[in-house]
């Protein structure tokens, strides 16, 4: 019989960008049974996709979104190959305005329609300048 249960499927990966340079991150993304996360449209099936920044005070400083949101959301960063299942992040230097420092982020995929959410990644996210 188990006597620890984790329900906790994040990996943990910490990730360094420069300010005011391009991001670009890729990672393949799957469902627990392999299917692809679709990442577009509103039927029954769609997820929305969110990498999230916060600082030391748990507040959201920055986020790259699947499609769109609000402020300090970027829209429309994050892509899954249909075929491939590589989730890309690919955001312009014009919104890699953070300031330098040490952050912590997640990856968070939502079901469109029910709310159902899993983190699929986190760590530590830092900026560094010059």
């Amino acid at each position: 019989m188990a006597t620890k249960v984790s329900a906790d499927v994040a990996s943990i990966v910490d990730v360094t960008a420069r300010r005011n340079d391009s991001f670009y991150l890729q990672t393949t993304l799957t469902q627990a049974d392999g299917s692809i996360y679709l990442l577009q449209g509103t039927d029954a099936n769609a997820y929305v996709a969110k990498f999230e920044i916060y600082d030391s005070s748990d507040v959201k400083v920055l986020a790259f979104i699947s499609n769109t949101g609000s402020s300090p959301e970027v829209n429309d960063t994050i892509t899954v190959g249909a075929a491939t299942g590589v989730l890309t992040i690919n955001v312009a230097a014009s919104s890699m305005t953070i300031r330098s420092g040490s952050y912590k982020y997640k990856l968070v995929v939502s079901h469109a329609l029910d709310a159902v959410t899993n983190t699929v990644m986190v760590g530590k996210f830092k900026v560094v300048d010059i």
